[in-house]
Formats: structure tokens, sequence, C-alpha cells
């Protein structure tokens, strides 16, 4: 294995060399969870034990979920080491999460996770589009999360304007992108579309097709497809703390 230095030195070569030669290009295969170990690694020295696999990576969210909605969370990697650490060796998330921008739902807490486990964006509806795609991207293939995680959550201001304005049309983008799902949880619901059970049935589908979008995406698909990404999805109650996972 390369030495530690030479590794951190190599990821940052490669960051800069991509905004000449373009994101999808310049990050290759070698920056995928689980494998080029010397550079997926490189700020390990920070981390201890953590998630080897993508499995893992999930499992691991979904127990620090449960520590959260039962009061028994450990508040972990918060400490002077772990952020002189990553500020000394750089990061290495073992997750990405696409998550709604609801300040109710910061998914560093909602997980019990600290600083450098998740690498997180945030947009009303977690919708994954544009640029916060490539973002995640980033956090998937340079960063060489293994677990890809699209949140989202109960009482969802997005999706209830989604509803409601369907389908007449709104002025917002990130709520157009909910569409779809309205659709998909109006078959699902049938007539006479309840509101409440639309929503409900929407805020689901919601994070089921934005899963799907994401695995048949061109910057994902090729990690999906050769088993170093999961991309899984799963709605957070506000009422009872959990997170159901809707899709693995």
């Amino acid at each position: 294995m390369a030495s530690f230095t030479n590794s951190l030195v190599g990821r940052r070569k490669l960051f800069q060399l991509s905004a000449y030669t373009g994101l999808a290009t310049a990050l290759g295969p070698a920056f995928r969870f689980g494998q080029a170990q010397a550079d997926c690694t490189a700020a390990d020295q920070c981390y201890g034990v953590r998630p080897t696999t993508s499995a893992a990576a999930l499992q691991a969210l979904i127990t620090g979920n449960r520590q959260w909605a039962t009061f028994a969370q450990s508040h972990p990697n918060e400490d002077a080491v772990r952020r002189e650490c990553v500020f000394n060796h750089g990061e290495s998330p073992f997750a990405a999460i696409i998550s709604c921008s609801d300040s109710r739902v910061p998914p560093e807490l909602v997980f019990d996770q600290g600083i450098g486990d998740l690498f997180a964006a945030r947009v009303a509806g977690n919708g994954a589009t544009g640029t916060l795609t490539e973002a995640l991207y980033y956090g998937t293939s340079h960063l060489c999360a293994g677990l890809l995680f699209v949140l989202g959550h109960s009482d969802c201001g997005a999706v209830k304007a989604a509803v409601q304005s369907f389908p007449t049309g709104h002025k917002l983008e990130f709520v157009r992108l909910i569409y779809p799902a309205i659709k998909a949880a109006r078959q699902i619901v049938g007539p006479p579309y309840p509101e409440k059970a639309v929503i409900q049935e929407t805020t689901k589908q919601n994070v089921i097709l934005g899963v799907q979008a994401l695995r048949t995406n061109k910057f994902f698909k090729p990690m999906v497809d050769d088993g170093t990404l999961l991309i899984a999805g799963g709605v957070y109650d506000l009422a009872t703390y959990l997170v159901d996972v809707v899709i693995r």
C-alpha cells in the first residue's frame, strides 16, 4: 500500500485535474468504495472502526437512527481529535445522503453520526438534479462513500405544495419535480384521492423514484452495476423519529 502522504497528494492532484478535464472523466473507477484502498482510505486513520461494505454502511445508518429514536444516541466523532484529524488529513465519509432541507431532519443527528461520517447534500423535496447530483457523484466516486441514501420525511412542505398544486403547476422547480411521485401515489391510493393519503404515499414514492433515477444516472450506474455502490432510500417519521427504509 502506498504511503498515506503519497495517497493524499494523489487525491488532491486528481481533484485539481477534474476542474480541467471534467468530473465524469477525471474521477474513474479507481475511486470507488472497496477499490484502490490506498486512495479510498487515505483519511481512515481518523476514523477507527467503520463500515467496510455498502451493506454495512446502510446498517450503520439504521443502527444510528434507532439510537436517535430511543434517545440513546452516542453523539460520536465530535471531539477535538476527530475535528483536528479530518482537518489535517481530509475526509472519507462512509455514506452520502441526499435529504430535504427541512430543519427538523438533520442527517447527522437523525442517523447519530459525527464529523466526517456523512457527505450530505440537502434540497427542499430531496430531489437530486443538476449540480447537486454532481456533488453526490464527488462524494461517492472520489470520497468513496459506498452508500448513497435518499432521505424523505413526513409532513414535508415541498410534498404538500406539490400535491396541492397538482396538476395545475407551481412556480418552484423543486415542487414540480415531485409531480411524477404524485402520479404514482394517486394510482396506489385511488379515487377520490384523499389528500392526507396522497401526501403520505407521495412522500414514499418520491424517495423510491429518486433512488431509481439515481441508479440509472450516468454518474452512478457503473458503480451500481459493479457492486461498489448501494443506492437506497427511506422516509423519516417526525412523530416516531424512525427512518423506514422503503427501497434498498
